[in-house]
């Protein structure tokens, strides 16, 4: 019996240890969608807004020279990993906008020509989901042909940019730089 006891003690401490350090690392300064009007749609945003804002990071961190670099031949270079990114969320915030997709001026080129199409691509989504209520995130949607409704195409603008935040890092990392962490 005191065996457990003497266990029993000794997880509670940790169990207690454990969820003081996972509250000192939850910032009183994280947005709260739940104070939001529109509280869905309010979270969708700060999740892109949070990639969009690691991906600018990682974007400014890798420097010009290798925007060209490609772990092996079969991947997309850095620089074609961010022209992705941006070509990806017109697309997908046009479809849930409701509009063919606007011509912009493709990145293809310099580090200062491709952040700007990327910030210019992220620009664009930020007015689309600006536009958005709770009460529209279950309307129709085609998502490259598949009838689905405004919430998972949404979703999926930041699903896409985690996704290849992912290789950023990666990349970033095999050449020695750190990326930004942010908030969460």
């Amino acid at each position: 019996m005191q065996w457990f006891l003497k266990n029993l003690v000794c997880t509670m401490v940790a169990f207690s240890l454990v969820a003081s350090l996972a509250n000192a690392q939850v910032s009183s300064s994280l947005p709260n969608p739940t104070s939001s009007a529109n509280p869905l749609t309010k979270t969708l945003s700060i999740f892109r807004r949070n990639m969009e804002d690691k991906i600018m990071k990682s974007a400014d961190a890798m420097p010009e020279s290798r925007y060209s670099y490609r772990p092996t031949k079969d991947v997309r270079s850095f620089a074609e990993i961010l022209t992705h990114v941006a070509d990806i969320s017109v697309t997908l915030c046009s479809n849930a906008k409701g509009q063919a997709t606007p011509v912009m001026s493709a990145g293809k080129g310099s580090k200062a020509e491709i952040t700007a199409y990327l910030k210019g691509s992220f620009d664009y989504c930020d007015d689309v989901y600006a536009g958005f209520t709770d009460q529209h995130l279950n309307d129709p949607a085609d998502f490259f042909g598949v009838k689905t409704n405004e919430m998972f195409v949404l979703t999926q603008v930041g699903n896409h940019d985690a996704l290849h935040y992912g290789n950023l890092v990666t990349y970033l990392r095999l050449n020695g730089l750190v990326p930004s962490g942010g908030w969460f």
